[in-house]
């Protein structure tokens, strides 16, 4: 079985591995944002595809650097 988190919670990761903001969210429940964006569990799979409906951009400078070695 897949992991599920809430959107909030793919969001964090993503922001942290790519710089990931999103500035429209689209993919998610207009209605019901509140239950759709931080409590609903989804997968990684449904986050990703739900972030692709929404107008997304990414901070390069937000995202972790490579570490030199």
């Amino acid at each position: 079985m897949s992991e599920v988190r809430t959107s909030l919670e793919w969001l964090e990761e993503a922001m942290e591995e790519s710089g990931l903001v999103i500035l429209d969210p689209d993919g998610w429940d207009r209605v019901n944002f509140s239950y759709s964006f931080y409590q609903e569990l989804i997968s990684k799979a449904e986050f990703e595809k739900r972030v692709g409906f929404s107008t997304c951009f990414y901070v390069p400078e937000k995202a972790p650097k490579d570490k030199e070695k």
